[in-house]
């Protein structure tokens, strides 16, 4: 852990410079789990990147235990850029990304563990509905009656509440068809070594809750996990997040305290 330095008064006022009362009382809130909720354009991305240089000025984090989850490549990007102009260390060994990218990230890193090729590749949307198309037509599915893309956003669905093929609750014949489409859908990508971005998500937090070993080594590392728009973060993404914080690292997140922003 980095010792704190001589200026650090000086270092702290340079970071919180600019913030108002409240932006700067959540910035200095103590390690610890929190929700910071505001209205769009009220500054929370600002909060949670200085919230990161404050922790590490301070000497109550280093870089290698910060991951920070944004909702984009472009804000993880602009994290990047304004972190590394705040503070006078690497910041290459935090992990700053999205969701899909953090998660491809540490199955490309454990890629047998999550029973994964070395070299899956990853399905975009309009490869992944492609995909679903040709397993309906193998299953002789009417496109007609089963629209192809209500399919994939019933797969997907599925996948965001954490739901395998055969944990779907299917009590009508129309959906335990889709179920059966999900079901082969999944041995195919299996077999084909691909995977959809929900997919992605799925088997990092089946890898993670299965592998307590894996669990605890990445539970140790990151002491510190900080969300963005923390408002549109799905059930499986919550789960995720709640898995790597467990029960004693911090969890701090910012979102919009109006639904619609």
């Amino acid at each position: 852990m980095p010792q704190v330095s001589a200026n650090k008064v000086v270092t702290d006022n340079r970071l919180l410079s600019g913030l108002n009362p409240e932006q700067r009382a959540a910035v200095e809130l103590p390690a610890q789990s929190a929700l910071i909720l505001a209205g769009a354009g009220s500054g929370k991305t600002r909060v949670l990147t200085t919230r990161i240089a404050y922790l590490i000025s301070t000497g109550q984090a280093n870089p290698h235990s910060i991951l920070a989850v944004t909702f984009t490549n472009k804000a993880a990007k602009e994290m990047k850029t304004r972190l590394s102009s705040m503070l006078p260390v690497n910041i290459n060994s935090m992990w700053i990304g999205t969701f899909h990218g953090l998660c491809n990230r540490l199955l490309r890193a454990h890629f047998r563990e999550a029973n994964l090729p070395q070299t899956f590749q990853i399905l975009d949307s309009g490869d992944q509905l492609s995909a679903i198309k040709r397993v309906m037509k193998a299953q002789n599915v009417d496109p007609e009656k089963f629209i192809p893309r209500d399919v994939q956003n019933f797969i997907s669905g599925s996948k965001e509440q954490g739901l395998r093929a055969h944990e779907v609750e299917a009590y009508d014949p129309f959906t335990r068809r889709k179920v059966e489409v999900f079901a082969e859908y999944d041995a195919q990508c299996q077999r084909e070594g691909v995977v959809d971005f929900s997919e992605l998500l799925l088997r990092c937090y089946e890898l993670l809750s299965r592998n307590q070993s894996l669990r605890e080594h990445y539970q140790e590392r990151f002491k510190h996990i900080l969300v963005d728009e923390f408002q549109d973060t799905n059930p499986l993404q919550y789960r995720w997040l709640k898995l790597l914080a467990g029960e004693s690292n911090s969890l701090f997140a910012v979102g919009s305290s109006s639904p619609t922003a």
